[in-house]
């Protein structure tokens, strides 16, 4: 039996997202010979690593429709069928607002406070709308809301009392409460841009990231994309007029230079090194990010971001 998403054969391998080695196979369509995503793939350090993210995981995660993909790739089908739009289906209210308690069973909720605080961790989950869920016991949901206020969607994730994810352990509410159609996929923490009309905002890969940076660097609106691959143009409309800066993971400086080079004619747009600079090679190769460096309170990180030298 054949699939039309399976992991490329052969011996090429790539970097791996979560342990940066080069051991990782990526998911390819069988249709057009292309991949799908540069972290849709398994590690094959299967017991050190265990990465695994699955083609149909991803497209639950971002609202992408390989269906509609396909057929719109060929012109003699578009001509005489007429792709469905299927109406997006945004996050009851009941739900969003009924996981907004019970912060005391929360393991991300636990760790904020180690870091911070009973009074900034509430503080933080208030501004990035972090709820509780039962799903795994001591999950957390990261609810995206877009810039009208509307709940597009949600990503559940454990994490460990040390901060650190659980493997194998996230999911999303449109497939868990089956939901049906993802709204367009945007910033994590995008309606924060109501609270401030003039402040620059810094771009992270993960959400604990921005929660974690805006909990000590007030200078700019933290906000995330999810994952390596989600940082497009389409995605940073919202931020027309403002001045963004970038901060990749460890490793992930060149790629995301790159994409802030190829928005600049649209953005005012950065992508810092600081993060490069501060961190040893053995770092880099783990895929250290900003959250990490927070975590391990490294003041002169810190004081290096405040400046933007």
């Amino acid at each position: 039996m054949s699939y039309q998403f399976e992991l490329e054969k052969g011996s090429t391998k790539h970097i791996c997202p979560a342990c940066r080695k080069k051991v990782f196979v990526r998911y390819v369509d069988t249709e057009t010979g292309q991949y799908i995503a540069d972290d849709v793939g398994r590690c094959d350090r299967e017991i050190k690593c265990s990465y695994h993210l699955k083609p149909g995981e991803y497209f639950h995660l971002t609202g992408e429709n390989p269906l509609r993909k396909r057929l719109l790739r060929n012109d003699l089908l578009t001509r005489s069928i007429k792709v469905p739009d299927e109406k997006p289906v945004y996050v009851p209210d009941v739900l969003f607002r009924g996981s907004l308690q019970h912060y005391e069973e929360n393991m991300f909720f636990r760790y904020l406070v180690q870091l911070f605080g009973t009074d900034k961790a509430e503080e933080l989950c208030a501004w990035y709308c972090v709820g509780t869920t039962k799903h795994w016991d001591g999950a957390c949901v990261f609810w995206y809301l877009d810039d009208s206020g509307r709940v597009t969607r949600g990503k559940v994730m454990l994490y460990d009392n040390t901060g650190h994810r659980v493997k194998g352990c996230t999911n999303s509410v449109h497939s868990l409460m089956k939901l049906g159609a993802l709204p367009e996929l945007h910033l994590y923490g995008l309606h924060l841009l109501r609270l401030d009309k003039t402040l620059p905002v810094a771009i992270v890969e993960s959400e604990k990231s921005a929660i974690l940076a805006a909990g000590h660097l007030k200078d700019f609106i933290w906000m995330a994309t999810g994952s390596l691959s989600t940082l497009t143009a389409e995605r940073l409309q919202p931020l027309q007029g403002r001045e963004i800066v970038l901060f990749p993971d460890g490793g992930a400086f060149e790629k995301w230079q790159e994409k802030a080079e190829s928005m600049s004619r649209k953005f005012s747009i950065r992508c810092s090194d600081v993060l490069e600079r501060c961190l040893s090679d053995e770092q880099r190769k783990v895929g250290y990010d900003i959250g990490d460096v927070i975590a391990n309170e490294c003041s002169a990180f810190r004081n290096k971001i405040a400046q933007l030298d």
